[in-house]
């Protein structure tokens, strides 16, 4: 058995990032399942991370938002060479990452704005107490199988003084969601997240990366400042606000500055949605209603012409008997 802080067993591995690794563990105190989160040794910066992170943590679980995990524990684990490993654990939930899920399985819209709502709910609450996620990307987005989101790994790139350490480059694996400032800086600020959202969103819809396969900081960059061309995107198949949301989402100019903003883009969206399908419904209620009118028409009919044919045969038997 392997321990963490000689206290929680690593039971199996959930996924992994750029330069971290989820793994399904239990405090051996109290017996619950736990996510343990192992942060690489050459990713730590500032030599309070360990208190910083306490502090974000600590501000996080007193909001208690249901979309974002809660932290338990934050601390350093000395291996046996001597080497240290920076953890975090936090409250388990049953399921998988955004990057496993869409890794066998295609979402469609209704899924994709459920998950995306989940999200933004979860920035809104971060961004309101000065908080930001810094590196948001698909595994540090658990869903389970009612579609329930949580956000992991809030406040780990700010508690390193919101920079990562020793250049963009050691993140090369995650440079799609990052957006031009980090790479160019590594600097990390709440429209880091917007930018990161931007990407996500729009690999759920398309199935790809807005600039392609590109892993050299360089070459993307100059992808960045051409923005998105939109014309090798089958665009037909995608309602236009979503598209209007990845879009300013992904914008250097004209961007989101508030999650509510997007909350509102969003809720226009599904507010157009529900009325297609309250008129597809008001639409399918009417031709039932005039296919029972004809049907009742019909019948009425029946009856008129059964009832004229009965008159006539009681008429010919009363003349035939008169005569």
């Amino acid at each position: 058995m392997l321990y963490i802080s000689n206290r929680y067993e690593i039971i199996d591995k959930i996924g992994r990032g750029s330069k971290s690794c989820l793994y399904k563990g239990k405090d051996s105190c109290d017996g619950q399942m736990v996510i343990i989160n192992i942060i690489d040794q050459d990713v730590i910066r500032s030599k309070k991370f360990v208190s910083n992170l306490i502090d974000e943590a600590t501000t996080m679980n007193e909001i208690d938002s249901p979309n974002i995990l809660k932290l338990k524990d934050v601390g350093v684990h000395t291996l046996e060479d001597g080497c240290s490993l920076y953890y975090t654990i936090s409250e388990y939930v049953e399921g998988s990452t955004l990057e496993e899920l869409t890794r066998y399985y295609r979402l469609n819209m209704d899924e994709i704005v459920i998950i995306l709502r989940q999200i933004l709910n979860a920035l809104e609450v971060a961004h309101s107490y000065d908080i930001y996620h810094g590196f948001l990307h698909p595994e540090s987005i658990i869903i389970d199988e009612g579609y329930n989101v949580k956000l992991g790994n809030i406040g780990i790139i700010k508690a390193n003084n919101k920079i990562f350490n020793n250049g963009i480059k050691m993140f090369s694996e995650d440079l799609r969601y990052m957006c031009p400032h980090q790479i160019c800086l590594g600097y990390t600020d709440k429209s880091s997240d917007f930018y990161a959202l931007g990407v996500i969103i729009f690999e759920l819809v398309f199935g790809e990366h807005p600039f392609g396969s590109l892993e050299n900081e360089e070459d993307i960059l100059m992808e960045m400042d051409k923005g998105i061309n939109w014309n090798k995107f089958n665009t037909e198949v995608v309602p236009e606000k979503i598209l209007h949301i990845i879009n300013k989402l992904l914008s250097r100019d004209d961007r989101y500055k508030t999650p509510q903003e997007v909350i509102i883009d969003l809720s226009e969206y599904m507010y157009e949605v529900e009325n297609i399908q309250e008129n597809k419904e008001n639409l399918v209620e009417e031709l039932e209603v005039i296919k029972n009118i004809d049907v009742v028409k019909k019948d009425y009919k029946f009856k008129k012409i059964a009832a004229v044919g009965l008159v006539a045969i009681i008429s010919f038997l009363i003349l035939g008997i008169s005569m």
